[in-house]
């Protein structure tokens, strides 16, 4: 017969060859993607805890300035002040660079920023970096694949 392998162990059929190939692809792939969700969960839990930590300290922040009566300096700050705005975005990025890695063979975190917003009794952060994917699969390195992601958190100023 011409579509099978014998030797003295038995034989199999070219069928059966190509099928646990194929299976063997498929269990690749599903890994390799379980891999990048689990990276993607990684990085959007890292970014939501420093979100997390960017509310406590505006809610520190307006707290005081709430005590002190003068909330309407600290929005003026939040608004008009960039050294603020930097410290925060700073405490933001060292924050994520702490709980996970922001370069690493598979994946790098770029262009990580965080804007502030002012609305009437609200203050609205938007956390949103670039994520580039480095997908390597059967010895084959594929074109990465660039995400943009956003988070927003909100804090209310008036108590």
């Amino acid at each position: 017969m011409k579509s099978r392998i014998k030797n003295e162990r038995g034989d199999m059929s070219f069928f059966s060859i190509f099928l646990i190939l194929a299976i063997n692809m498929l269990l690749s792939f599903v890994l390799l993607y379980a891999s990048v969700q689990i990276n993607c969960i990684n990085i959007r839990n890292a970014a939501k805890m420093e979100l997390n930590n960017v509310s406590a300290r505006i809610y520190a922040d307006t707290f005081h300035s709430q005590r002190e009566a003068n909330l309407t300096s600290y929005m003026a700050d939040i608004n008009l002040s960039t050294a603020y705005k930097n410290a925060l975005r700073a405490g933001f990025i060292e924050g994520m660079k702490s709980r996970v890695k922001l370069t690493n063979d598979d994946y790098d975190v770029e262009n990580i920023d965080l804007t502030f917003h002012q609305y009437s009794e609200k203050i609205e952060y938007v956390a949103s970096f670039d994520i580039t994917y480095q997908i390597r699969m059967f010895g084959t390195s594929f074109p990465p694949i660039r995400r943009h992601a956003e988070l927003t958190g909100s804090h209310n100023t008036k108590f």
